[in-house]
């Protein structure tokens, strides 16, 4: 019982001088104090890099882009084809992540990606797709290695444009003030009869 006592001690002892070292580092290179852990995702202090599909973008020595992006009506995994309405259509996203860090892994998901419309209207990715070829799901990437995968949406047929963001101020980037927006209009897409398609480049 002592010993659980001095453990519980002990604990709220370094949770406090953790949030108060966070906040003496935050105040240092921000000039404010924390007032919450929200401000790690703070809208108002995050700076938008806008893209063209295929073109890289660099922030806390990661590197990452939008290679492709494509549409369809089907997606096919292992367990069959995924349900779709006739007002909706897939798009199909394939990205790379490179960790160029020296002596720290990089920890990536398909979750970590929205969609955005015309409208601000944000995306959440399809989920059910662990048994479709290629997906990008949760992924550690070691030290100068890096991940290629696919991320799957479904969206409304009629939206006239498509935002891919992803926010490099993470848990992992806490002081990092960048947000990457890869941009095209739906029009421009590609269509594909099926994904994953038999062929790839």
């Amino acid at each position: 019982m002592k010993s659980l006592i001095i453990l519980g001690v002990s604990l709220i002892i370094l949770l406090f001088v953790g949030v108060n070292v966070s906040n003496f580092l935050y105040k240092t290179f921000y000039g404010k104090d924390i007032e919450n852990i929200t401000i790690y995702m703070d809208e108002d202090s995050i700076k938008e890099i806008h893209l063209k599909i295929g073109e890289p973008v660099e922030s806390s020595k990661i590197k990452m882009s939008v290679k492709e992006i494509y549409r369809t009506q089907k997606v096919k995994g292992n367990m069959g084809y995924r349900k779709i309405k006739d007002n909706e259509t897939f798009i199909i996203v394939k990205v790379r992540v490179d960790n160029l860090r020296e002596d720290s892994s990089y920890y990536i998901s398909n979750m970590d990606f929205f969609l955005v419309d015309e409208n601000g209207k944000k995306y959440d990715c399809e989920m059910n797709v662990l048994d479709v070829k290629d997906v990008l799901t949760i992924t550690t990437i070691p030290p100068r290695r890096y991940v290629e995968g696919y991320i799957i949406y479904k969206v409304p047929k009629d939206i006239k444009t498509v935002k891919i963001t992803y926010n490099f101020r993470n848990i992992q980037n806490i002081f990092d003030s960048y947000k990457a927006v890869w941009e095209i209009n739906m029009s421009d897409i590609p269509y594909i009869e099926e994904f994953p398609q038999n062929t790839r480049n």
